[in-house]
Order: structure tokens, then C-alpha cells, then sequence
């Protein structure tokens, strides 16, 4: 890894927090990137994990892939299918991953921004979708995620139009769950990744690989699925039972 990591990990208390750290650049994707976010996978403790954060260094998220290293070439071919599959990897991780965005969530950040289950967006955050602008066209996913993120014809006027939105106009749309003044950003994803740390682990990742499964079933499929497939009750059930009762005869 370069002496300044351009991805920062930071594992405390059952939160990961993942940090792209080029401020500079406005956190602009290069491949060294992908590849110090999945060192940092390879040798993280998943069963450690309850929540990973991922965002941005600085006043933005993510403004995009790296113009001047795709203009030489440099993410071509292998690199191209290793980054589809690091986004993948984020995606399909066992934990839920929360997106803290403000400033630029921009094309290559948007497929990245994509990959996690929940985004948390400052009002005034700006998303955007400019392959069309450039003459590209995505290849980690944003044909499939978008659509499933906010409904099929707000994908196709966001790709093809190459529109500007904020994070309110994004939480209307159901691209980010929840957008707040930029100013109360952190505070509210902490609140949130707090609330999913403190309900059970194994709950939420049981949870989530049900989601993951039963993705493009019918509502009959995914139920019998569900049924035949659920974990159910954990240890822990009779444990939260037992607190209850001896809270309400305290």
C-alpha cells in the first residue's frame, strides 16, 4: 500500500469503518483503491463485525472513477472484472453496510454508494450519473442496482439525462433512506449504525442472506423460501425474554 492509504479501515467496537481518503481528488476511484479496499476485507475479522460504515474523506463522498487514469488506460481488461467483483464483494458482505454521503456521489461513486444496504445523505449532497456525458457505460452494476433502488424509470432519467440531485430529492426517490442537514450527518449515522450494533448479529446477518437469496422471486417463492430457509430463533431470544420479564416485576 502507497505510505498515504487512499482507503482508510478502522475496525472499533463491531463497527468497520471504511474510509476513502483521497480529499483531494474528491475521492475519485483508482484501481489501487479497489484493490487497498479489498486487502482490507481479505484480513478483516468478519465475525468481529456488526456494521461496516463506509464513506468518504473531506467535503465529498465520491466524485467519481479517476478521468485521468481511465484516459490512460489503466482500467482496462482484468481491471475492469476485479472492480465489478469488488463492489460485488461489498454488496454480498455477511453484515449490513450503512453509506454515510455528502458533497459528490458522482457515477463510479454511485455504482460504489449502490453496494450498501442503507445510504444516509446530507440534504444538500449532490448524486449524479455521467457515463452518458463521457461516452462510457457502466460495468459494476449500475444498470441492475439503480433500477432496483429507486424503480426503473427514475433509473433510466437519471442514466440517460445525466441529471444533477440533492440528498432530499434522493431520500423522495428512495435512493438514500434518509437525508439531514450536513451539518447533523454524522450524528445520524452513528444513531443508525448504534441501532443496527445493538440488535442481534446474527439476526441481521441471517436477515440479509434471506434478502439476498430470495432477490427476483415471486412474493410465493421468496414466502416458501423464507419458511424452509429462516434460521429462527437464536440463543439470545430467551436471554432478551428473560431481561424483559425480570425488567417489568422490577
Amino acid at each position: 500500500m502507497p505510505t498515504t492509504p487512499s482507503v482508510l479501515c478502522e475496525l472499533d467496537n463491531g463497527l468497520c469503518r471504511l474510509t476513502l481518503n483521497r480529499p483531494e481528488k474528491l475521492n475519485a476511484l483508482t484501481l489501487g483503491m479497489f484493490q487497498e479496499i479489498n486487502e482490507y476485507l481479505d484480513g478483516l475479522d468478519y465475525s468481529a463485525v456488526g456494521c461496516l460504515l463506509l464513506s468518504g474523506a473531506g467535503r465529498s463522498f465520491c466524485a467519481g472513477h479517476d478521468l485521468d487514469s481511465l484516459a490512460a488506460g489503466e482500467e482496462a481488461g482484468h481491471a475492469e472484472r476485479f472492480e465489478n467483483g469488488l463492489v460485488e464483494r461489498l454488496a454480498n458482505l455477511p453484515f449490513p453496510v450503512v453509506a454515510s454521503v455528502r458533497g459528490h456521489c458522482y457515477t463510479g461513486g454511485l455504482e460504489l454508494v449502490l453496494a450498501a444496504d442503507l445510504i444516509i445523505a446530507a440534504d444538500n449532497a449532490k448524486f449524479a450519473d455521467t457515463h452518458a456525458k463521457f461516452d462510457l457505460v457502466p460495468i459494476w452494476g449500475l444498470t441492475q442496482r439503480l433500477p432496483r433502488r429507486v424503480g426503473m424509470a427514475k433509473a433510466r432519467e437519471m442514466m440517460f439525462a445525466s441529471r444533477t440531485y440533492s440528498g432530499a430529492q434522493a431520500e423522495a426517490m428512495g435512493l438514500a433512506n434518509q437525508s439531514v442537514p450536513e451539518a447533523e450527518l454524522d450524528e445520524a449515522v452513528v444513531a443508525l449504525c448504534r441501532d443496527i450494533l445493538a440488535n442481534s448479529r446474527r439476526s441481521n446477518r441471517a436477515i440479509k442472506k434471506l434478502l439476498h437469496d430470495t432477490d427476483g422471486l415471486n412474493l410465493a417463492a421468496g414466502n416458501a423460501w423464507e419458511l424452509h430457509h429462516s434460521e429462527g430463533h437464536g440463543p439470545g431470544f430467551a436471554e432478551v425474554i428473560r431481561a424483559k420479564r425480570a425488567q417489568q416485576k422490577s
